[in-house]
């Protein structure tokens, strides 16, 4: 029977039931407005040994109802958990639901013993698949009822609901459950999905294995939304399968950090953001998901194989080692390198056969550890050169040799772990994502951007004789940074006996160079560009918004409001800042914080070398800066200000002054020491900035005099808050922004706060959360990420304060993220690689008339003249964004002077004439009012 809790053996009835009939549940939209959706939240109604409305969730035995403790009524949810290794729990019956419906779950709980109790919302598609889970965790005082909350809005693609109360399989808990009740309110306005809007083709890393019919293949994992595993035969370049990536919870893998074949020829995948472990099996040719080895991480950087078909990682941002045993098919936490709060990830990792030992490479403060399979003892082996460097990025134990790569540089080292002694330090000839094995012929190769003696530059293939130990060029270029590296028998003639391969760059390329001959292809794989998940959006001077892809190598979208169309353009980067000045665009990138200078008046190109790039890098900051979150052009001053944030591992960001004219870029670092630059803005000659505290204290609002070249005001809107954020001329004039959740409003003139309230108490630490605009109806709207809770569960909101009253109203309650807005009151949010619109009628604004200026007003027959116009709206908006809008050029006397197609003029005779332009837009028609033009001199 569905929807019933079962003592004993009948609970794997209910469960077998309920997988079939879930499908049979009403459709999205039934529960749309309804105040309380849950049967029997108080579990007062029981029949027998069941409970209405609720079904097992794991094992049964340990879910009763009590008797004897209840916060209401006469009984509760009981969930006594003494097994570490396997959940129990309840869930509700499912209710239908809208995309983006509003869904409030709300319970009182009470922890007796233990910890990790947890309560879902579990969205699940047309299909009965989980789509998407967000968690709160029952964390209260123990043996006393607390109140929780669980707030989530539905995902794009889910229309049923259910609640759940559980421990999960790796947590021993008793607690209860009562009260539980379950609201649904349909999303406040119309929310459009306009699709992905950036294209990738990025490979981060990748490994080479057989399949079942013994052939060598490369696995990798495409960047998308999802990523995809690519299984790719090494020697025909065909592509034997392509993957979803899909996590236990319904969330996308965005890309993989690390992938490694086992002994038993399993390959291994670690994800991000979802810190998921996927085995793929060539013998079926299928993806397994695992799940997550570390809860509350949110990647798995590196991964290596040990004996007996086990595999081990290392994740961030709890700094843990794993190991995954397939003979128990069990997941372990082995141990953390955590000892300080800029310990967060294990980098790299190598396996030491001989020694039963691993070795990890640390980050965000390079160390490098030997951790002993066999006793647990850690070591921290580090050199004394490895102080000042972020980070051990790459490892390879081969041949009774550790190879390690250190940043910043990079630079290469080699230890010899049986006489403790390092055989190479701080080799700068190196630039590579690790190190081959050890060659047949007893040499292990890297990459090197290489000088050329003609002066020319190129990424050649270099080589370390474990022999020897000389290390040198081998002057060939493999046409990028070598990424991964295995070898393989290719059965060709030109390429006889062993053949080492591997990934140039991240782009898709690869190399094959022959051991025997010499010989060297570096071909473009046949991999097809993915969706990107989207990273950031803005709004471009032409009035189009802008869509940057995740991770280095996305490509831009542009979307026009009044075509209603994208436009995907190729091979940008991971744009973290967007500003404008003199009629042109500023892209801030990452890594190593570049600038790109884009006119969206000319064409695209960043593939043709024949023509001008535009966008055109412009330069990179340095400095140790790597994301320009804050970019503001002031007009005035003919000025770009840079805000940034350093690389990892650092502390102290820039403000960077670039002068359009002399292209010159003045960095200033460390203007508020220790303290990175999020957000700007400028009046007056007053650069307000907000920063974050890298040094454990708090984010600052600081004002820089742009004649004096000083810092001449600084104060702390919120103590304990990290990081200032999302500053913006709110509509009373003064300073809006945030201090993490913390709203703030500054008087510049008095240079006080005349407001301050935690309006989100729990929100996360970011750099660039959360964002805040003012709508058309001059109240702040904004999104906000309030963190990740519940083992890592992200949620994000979608706001709106009363400029009057301030007051806070939640219009989405998750889902939201890089809040921007058009010039037509349009709000935008990503989705995974989709762009959602947000319209409430009410904010947006219609065509109110035309602003038409000529260069000349006065010229002679056969002179030419441009004009310029933009489309006036209500409420004192304009816009430049005319691409959907029909456009008429009116002369009172055509024969004196007349527009052209492309809204040039040109004077024919003497006279007099009126020139007007009428635009229609969206059933609007409105026209300039007429400028005058005269014509004198001879026909």
């Amino acid at each position: 029977m569905l929807g019933k809790i079962y003592r004993g053996f009948a609970a794997a009835v209910s469960l077998c039931l309920l997988s079939g009939m879930l499908a049979a549940v009403p459709a999205a939209g039934s529960a749309a407005g309804q105040d309380n959706v849950l049967v029997n939240g108080d579990f007062e109604q029981i029949e027998g040994a069941a409970v209405p409305g609720w079904s097992p969730d794991g094992d049964a035995a340990n879910v009763t109802v009590s008797t004897a403790v209840y916060a209401q009524g006469l009984h509760s949810l009981k969930i006594d958990d003494p097994s570490a290794k396997q959940s129990a729990g309840a869930l509700s019956d499912p209710v239908g639901v809208s995309p983006f419906a509003n869904v409030v779950l709300e319970a009182k709980v009470r922890t007796e013993s233990g910890e990790g109790g947890k309560a879902d919302l579990r969205f699940y598609n047309a299909e009965g698949r989980l789509v998407s889970v967000v968690s709160g965790l029952v964390n209260g005082p123990s043996g006393g009822w607390s109140d929780l909350r669980v707030a989530a809005s539905a995902p794009k693609d889910g229309v049923r609901v259910r609640a759940a109360f559980y421990s999960p399989a790796e947590k021993t808990t008793v607690f209860y459950a009562d009260a539980a009740r379950m609201t649904v309110q349909t999303a406040p306005a119309e929310i459009r999905n306009l699709g992905p809007q950036s294209t990738s083709l990025t490979v981060m890393t990748g490994a080479y294995g057989k399949d079942r019919d013994g052939r060598d293949v490369l696995y990798t994992v495409v960047q998308g939304d999802p990523a995809e595993l690519v299984v790719m035969d090494v020697a025909t370049g065909r592509t034997e399968a392509q993957l979803p990536l899909v996590a236990l919870d319904g969330s996308h893998v965005s890309a993989a950090w690390a992938i490694t074949v086992a002994s038993d020829g399993k390959a291994y995948i670690g994800s991000t953001p979802n810190g998921t472990l996927f085995q793929y099996d060539p013998q079926t040719e299928k993806v397994r998901t695992l799940g997550k080895p570390v809860p509350t991480d949110t990647v798995i950087w590196a991964m290596v194989p040990g004996e007996n078909g086990k595999i081990y990682g290392g994740t961030g941002y709890s700094q843990s080692l794993f190991e995954y045993d397939p003979a128990s098919d069990q997941m372990r936490i082995l141990t953390s390198f955590k000892s300080a709060s800029q310990d967060q990830h294990i980098r790299s990792l190598a396996y030491d056969p001989e020694r039963k030992a691993l070795y990890a490479g640390g980050a965000n403060i390079a160390k490098l550890y030997a951790y002993d399979l066999t006793t647990g003892q850690k070591l921290n082996i580090s050199p004394p050169e490895f102080a000042g460097k972020t980070a051990v990025y790459d490892l390879q134990y081969t041949g009774g040799k550790l190879f390690v790569r250190v940043d910043p540089g990079p630079e290469m080292y080699v230890y010899d772990p049986a006489t403790r002694i390092w055989l190479v330090k701080g080799n700068k000839e190196y630039n590579t994502r690790g190190f081959s094995p050890v060659s047949p012929d007893n040499r292990v190769f890297y990459t090197y951007y290489e000088t050329m003696p003609d002066g020319k530059q190129q990424w050649s293939l270099y080589a370390y004789d474990m022999a020897t130990g000389a290390y040198g060029s081998l002057g060939l270029d493999v046409k990028g940074p070598g990424v991964s590296f295995g070898y393989v028998r290719l059965e060709d003639p030109n390429y006889p006996g062993v053949t080492l391969v591997g990934l140039a760059g991240n782009s898709g390329r690869a190399f094959y160079y022959n051991l025997a001959t010499g010989r060297l292809n570096t071909p473009e794989l046949p991999i097809p560009p993915q969706f990107a998940e989207l990273f950031n959006i803005g709004k471009s001077i032409d009035g189009k918004m802008l869509s940057a892809g995740f991770i280095s190598g996305g490509g831009l979208g542009v979307y026009s409001p009044t075509l209603d169309e994208t436009k995907r353009y190729p091979q940008l980067g991971q744009v973290e800042g967007f500003g404008s000045l003199g009629g042109k665009m500023y892209f801030g990138v990452y890594p190593k914080a570049s600038l790109f200078e884009y006119d969206p008046r000319q064409p695209w190109n960043r593939t043709d070398p024949s023509l001008p790039n535009n966008p055109v890098k412009l330069g990179q900051i340095g400095s140790d800066q790597d994301r320009p979150l804050a970019v503001l052009g002031v007009e005035e001053l003919n000025k770009l200000f840079i805000g940034t944030y350093p690389i990892a591992g650092k502390t102290g960001g820039a403000l960077t002054i670039y002068d359009p004219v002399s292209g010159s870029f003045d960095v200033k670092r460390n203007l508020i020491p220790e303290h990175s630059i999020n957000s700007l803005l400028y009046r007056d000659g007053k650069l307000y900035m907000a920063t974050s505290a890298m040094n454990g204290g708090s984010g600052e609002l600081a004002i820089y005099d742009t004649a004096s070249g000083k810092v001449e005001f600084e104060t702390v809107p919120a103590e304990g808050k990290k990081a200032v954020t999302a500053l913006t001329w709110g509509p009373d004039g003064g300073i809006w922004g945030m201090a993490e959740g913390t709203l703030f409003i500054f008087d510049p003139a008095r240079r006080q706060f005349v407001y301050r309230d935690d309006k989100f108490p729990r929100a996360d630490y970011a750099h660039s959360n959360p964002r805040l605009e003012v709508g058309t109806d001059g109240n702040v709207y904004g999104s906000i990420y309030t963190g990740y809770v519940a083992d890592k569960t992200y949620t994000g909101k979608l706001f709106k304060i009363d400029a009057a009253t301030r007051q806070l109203t939640v219009l989405l309650e998750s889902n939201v993220e890089k809040l921007a807005q058009d010039d037509f009151g349009h709000f935008y949010f990503k989705y995974g690689s989709e762009l959602m619109q947000y319209t409430d009628p009410g904010l947006i604004v219609k065509p109110a008339g035309v602003d038409l200026q000529l260069d000349a007003v006065r010229l002679r027959p056969g002179e030419q003249t441009a004009c310029e116009f933009r489309l006036l709206l209500e409420k004192g908006r304009t816009t430049n964004e005319l691409s959907g809008a029909k456009i008429e050029y009116l002369s009172s006397r055509p024969k004196v002077a007349d527009f052209s197609s492309d809204g040039k003029i040109t004077a024919y005779h003497p006279g007099l004439t009126e020139l007007s332009v009428r635009i229609t837009l969206d059933g609007v028609t409105v026209e300039s009012a007429p400028v005058r033009l005269l014509v004198t001199g001879p026909q």
